[in-house]
């Protein structure tokens, strides 16, 4: 069957800057090695990732700024389909070293621009004009400072309308509000084990205590599907028919910096193929097992998460 349309979503979007630097210490010039740039953003790496996956998507960025200019240029060179609205400013950079004496990452992340009232609505015109029926919305990242937290429940009001589907994946009070939120349930909720401690407000320690929080949030209606990253023992995915935690281990990692975007990737790339939840779930898994595998801030290596897929286990809870 075909791919159904994935659209992702990054409200604020980053130019991410990379180097290695053998020791940071305060006070002195560090001399860092070469510098790499990369389009980032959760949204716009969960549309990176599924094209490493050989799917298509269309990443919708807000986007503002000579720094606006340079992430989109990245985009179009990475052959990603984006579409742009008007940030209130300069689109914001983020800052990784690595200590190569330590192999410490040490990441900076700058706010990014204020939102302002009329982007909201720019917004909601482009999604809505990117609907149809089982398109897929992939919400992921942090929002801008000044926008509510409430935005991410408009957009699934407007994706519902037109018969397409929300997966959320974030964090903060914007994940609070979810978590306290009625009406139609998104289709899929997406946190980390710590927010998902953060976000309970209970001790939660083995993966059947984060199915039982997940199942509490699928029976209070937030959304059909719950996942919860629990970092290297795996995900914990929960629907009304199944509680699951897959898994593929990784020896020695690299990096588990964009584990968690590669595992939406190909989360929604599956869905968008027609998979069912546990066959997303071990696709997902496979991705982010492969992006540890990767140094740095990169994504999910295409063929060695091909390759994992027959690697995840599968246990029911």
């Amino acid at each position: 069957m075909d791919q159904k349309p994935v659209v992702t979503v990054t409200l604020n979007p980053a130019v991410d800057i990379a180097t290695d630097v053998e020791t940071v210490r305060p006070d002195v010039k560090l001399r860092c090695g070469p510098a790499q740039f990369d389009p980032g953003g959760g949204g716009i790496n969960v549309s990176r990732a599924i094209a490493k996956l050989g799917g298509q998507s269309t990443a919708l960025v807000s986007s503002g700024g000579a720094t606006g200019e340079m992430l989109t240029a990245m985009l179009a060179g990475e052959a990603i389909d984006a579409v742009t609205i008007a940030a209130g400013g300069q689109t914001r950079q983020s800052f990784t070293a690595r200590e190569t004496t330590t192999g410490r990452l040490y990441r900076f992340v700058l706010p990014g621009p204020d939102w302002k009232p009329d982007t909201e609505h720019a917004l909601l015109t482009m999604l809505e004009a990117h609907c149809a029926p089982g398109a897929l919305f992939v919400v992921s990242g942090s929002l801008p400072p000044g926008a509510d937290p409430s935005l991410i429940e408009r957009m699934h009001e407007t994706a519902s309308r037109g018969g397409a589907l929300l997966i959320a994946d974030t964090s903060g009070p914007v994940l609070q509000a979810l978590c306290a939120r009625t009406g139609t349930p998104l289709h899929t909720l997406r946190m980390d084990k710590d927010e998902a401690l953060t976000a309970s407000a209970r001790p939660l320690e083995t993966p059947d205590d984060f199915a039982g929080y997940g199942a509490t949030l699928l029976e209070a209606g937030i959304a059909r599907h719950i996942v919860i990253g629990l970092g290297a023992r795996g995900s914990v995915g929960v629907s009304a028919d199944e509680q699951i935690l897959t898994s593929r281990p990784v020896e020695q990692p690299l990096s588990a910096v964009g584990a968690g975007d590669s595992f939406v990737g190909a989360y929604a790339l599956a869905i968008a193929n027609g998979e069912d939840f546990a066959t997303a779930l071990v696709h997902g898994t496979a991705a982010a097992a492969s992006a540890v595998l990767t140094p740095g801030t990169q994504l999910c290596d295409g063929d060695l998460a091909v390759s994992f897929r027959a690697e995840v286990a599968t246990t029911r809870l």
